[in-house]
């Protein structure tokens, strides 16, 4: 597995060398990278690639009066920007399907219904391990034997986390930290952070926010948004109406980070009591030279979406919304947002209607009517909210009901 998380990484690293300035970090800011992976048989393409590290505040989540609701990005993180290229990817495909175009993905069954072909996975990368509960672990330079194993509390305050402590043979000191999250457990939850110096600076198992700019925000961190993924599916309420659920196969994390398999897997699955699909996780060699780092101090503030697709590529978001886009300039949205994307589906129901007669929309449809739809999507999804996920929160309503 080691070699094929090599292959994943280097795939994503070389696209990302070979995309133009723009977008990138300077010399003193870092961002982070993540890409999914199509492997067909035995071949590998890389098919969505993003960077970020922003997320919009809740503040400027509601004071929309300036941009159309659906077309502004409230997560800019770049596991969601990818995510959101790989669902572009997925529609052309289709529309490939649906044009008498060989998809790479996609055939007709002999129902005219929609189905993946034989022998396609997915598999994501990340730069680094995913902010949340994934990224909660001990710190570890040089293990010692004598050391006995400490705690780290877990969300039920029942149990604990029995873990490792490392030492540093050379000051005979034992250190006692863990790595640390900017992401806040959700405020509804039912567990906080003691913050308390030390291992004890954190809980473990409680859903989390990311931080926003400069106040809270609505967005699941990364962690619970992966989590989520992997039960639900990577192509999301609207195309699930459309398309099988897509599943990932792996996650390769980029070298020279902190990296834990066992808070990784505690992150995306463990946590949970629900069956989940177990990835296989592994960490590669190869890094990515953009990452945090004590000469890259400063995030970077703008973001890169590419997908493999034919028109438009490539896209560069700042605060949301694409660069250089201005309330005043019309049609300038970027084309990973909800509205772009409830575009497309509308769009591609209309041409599957000639394929399967069940396919229809009403005129003026609203987003959130559209994401209902989805029946078996929206019936799984709230079991997990009335379960494991029940303190996800929710985005404002008037953010999701917009006709186009």
């Amino acid at each position: 597995m080691e070699d094929f998380a090599d292959q994943v990484a280097k795939l994503c690293l070389e696209k990302y060398n070979k995309l133009g300035k723009k977008g990138k970090p300077s010399e003193t800011e870092w961002t982070v990278l993540s890409g999914i992976v199509l492997k067909k048989n035995d071949s590998l393409s890389l098919v969505a690639l993003a960077t970020g590290t922003k997320c919009l505040g809740e503040i400027d989540l509601v004071n929309t009066e300036l941009y159309e609701e659906g077309c502004r990005l409230n997560d800019s993180h770049a596991e969601v920007l990818a995510r959101r290229a790989f669902l572009r990817y997925l529609y052309e495909q289709i529309d490939f399907l649906l044009s008498d175009r060989k998809s790479d993905v996609f055939t007709l069954d002999d129902t005219k219904k929609i189905k993946i072909r034989d022998g396609i996975s997915f598999h994501f990368f990340t730069s680094q391990t995913p902010c949340g509960d994934c990224s909660i672990f001990l710190k570890e330079n040089f293990c010692d034997d004598d050391v006995p194993p400490i705690k780290i509390r877990k969300c039920d305050s029942n149990t604990e986390e029995l873990v490792k402590l490392s030492s540093d043979k050379r000051n005979k000191q034992i250190v006692k930290d863990i790595y640390r999250t900017g992401a806040k457990c959700v405020k509804s939850g039912e567990y906080q952070d003691p913050q308390l110096p030390g291992i004890n600076y954190h809980v473990v198992g409680p859903l989390r926010t990311k931080p926003g700019r400069g106040n809270p925000t609505l967005s699941l961190s990364c962690s619970d948004k992966i989590a989520k993924w992997n039960i639900l599916g990577l192509q999301g309420s609207l195309l699930s109406i459309l398309i099988p659920s897509i599943k990932m196969e792996s996650i390769t994390i980029g070298g020279n980070s902190p990296f834990s398999l066992e808070a990784m897997e505690r992150g995306l699955f463990t946590r949970f009591n629900e069956n989940l699909n177990k990835l296989n996780i592994v960490q590669s060699k190869f890094s990515f030279k953009q990452q945090k780092s004590p000469d890259r101090k400063h995030p970077c503030p703008s973001s890169i979406i590419w997908c493999a697709v034919r028109n438009r590529d490539t896209e560069i978001a700042v605060e949301g919304r694409k660069q250089g886009a201005t309330k005043k300039k019309k049609g300038s949205n970027l084309l990973v947002t909800r509205r772009a994307l409830f575009e497309l589906f509308l769009r591609t129901c209309d041409k599957y209607q000639n394929f399967d007669s069940n396919i229809r929309h009403p005129k003026k449809l609203t987003y959130l009517d559209c994401k209902k739809w989805s029946k078996d999507y929206q019936r799984l999804w709230n079991t997990l909210k009335s379960g494991s996920f029940r303190a996800w929160p929710s985005k404002p309503i008037r953010l999701q009901t917009f006709v186009l």
